[in-house]
């Protein structure tokens, strides 16, 4: 009886030993370590990048059929400048699609709507002209035409804008202080390219008027030309900005890039284009 109880405390003994060095192992596992998300190394290449550039760079990436992002300062509020026009076309082509305004209508511009400065060629003209939402709209993306942008603006109504672009989950865009940051410019293009602003035909013309703009010398100067780039470029005293969708077929992603306290503006346009360029070559 002695013996037998000997017997089985040692093997007792043995099991306990054994357990007690695997138990180290356990947690690991039931509960195996999550192994934290490496970096992007594009964004760590590009921050190397931009350490020997002039001026500052908001900048925001997203891959839309891997969902992949990387950003760098891209939540800084900054100017808009033409921007702007972006959420102002996107809620005119949601009411539209709702039924809601008809792209066909006219607007007649009065002496007052000419907006004698920037870019655009509605300025040089006679007033009394009439012209539809939809060739605004196209004068608004081309020439980023801001006789354009103000007759619709008026039409539209700023405050019913900013209650779309908020419901977007815009916040930094503020179309009464004319802001907004390069991760909102980013959601917005892609709220338009996946469908959520308008219908598929009223999106296809709105990316139609976005591609081969009178500014192709940022985002798009050092991309192949077969490929389409969707964009929106903005300009002002010591920035310029340019905000777009690159899709060759088989990927497509969102690229905004805002450069602000720049020395020369062909200098920060050669950089937004370099940006582009290597985002474009390391899909």
């Amino acid at each position: 009886m002695i013996l037998k109880n000997i017997i089985w405390f040692v093997i007792y003994s043995i099991v306990l030993l054994f357990v007690g060095r695997n138990l180290l192992f356990l947690p690991q596992i039931i509960f195996p370590e999550k192994k934290p998300q490496t970096q992007d190394l594009r964004k760590d290449v590009l921050e190397k990048f931009l350490k020997g550039e002039k001026g500052s760079y908001s900048i925001y990436y997203k891959d839309l059929k891997t969902g992949q992002e990387f950003g760098i300062d891209e939540n800084k509020v900054q100017t808009a400048a033409s921007l702007n026009k972006v959420p102002i076309v996107s809620f005119l082509y949601n009411q539209a699609a709702h039924g809601r305004q008809d792209l066909e209508d006219k607007i007649v511009i009065q002496k007052d709507d000419i907006q004698d400065y920037g870019t655009g060629s509605l300025r040089y003209k006679e007033p009394g002209g009439s012209y539809s939402l939809k060739t605004l709209t196209k004068l608004m993306l081309e020439q980023s035409d801001n006789t354009a942008a103000h007759v619709l603006g008026l039409r539209l109504g700023t405050d019913k804008i900013q209650n779309y672009v908020t419901s977007l989950g815009l916040i930094a865009t503020n179309m009464e202080d004319n802001k907004t940051s390069a991760r909102d410019m980013g959601r917005l293009l892609e709220a338009i390219y996946i469908g959520r602003v308008t219908n598929k035909a009223l999106k296809a013309e709105m990316l139609d008027f976005m591609r081969d703009t009178d500014f192709e010398d940022r985002l798009a100067r050092d991309i192949p030309d077969s490929v389409p780039v969707y964009h929106k470029a903005a300009d002002g005293v010591g920035f310029v900005h340019d905000a777009g969708i690159i899709d060759d077929g088989k990927r497509v992603f969102i690229l905004t890039i805002l450069a602000s306290d720049i020395q020369s503006e062909e200098e920060a346009k050669k950089t937004i284009g370099k940006i582009a360029k290597f985002i474009y070559d390391q899909q």
